[in-house]
């Protein structure tokens, strides 16, 4: 006999889904939309995701956004 537990048909509810937060703040993020990405994150912070971007390597080298090597 398995000592696994039974697998729970109920789904997940929507806001408590990090990948459907993560969809939130990849969308607020393209159009600018400072306010929901603030709040997509903090979603995320609750749910135990913890979100980092790191600037681009042309960003870091105070380029225009052309990565040149």
């Amino acid at each position: 006999m398995s000592n696994r537990k039974p697998f729970k048909d109920e789904p997940r509810p929507p806001e408590d889904s990090p990948a459907a937060w993560f969809v939130v703040l990849e969308r607020a993020r393209r159009i600018n939309d400072f306010d929901l990405a603030a709040r997509a994150r903090r979603e995320l912070e609750r749910l135990g995701v913890k979100v980092r971007y790191a600037a681009s390597r042309a960003q870091q080298a105070g380029g225009k956004g052309v990565d040149r090597e």
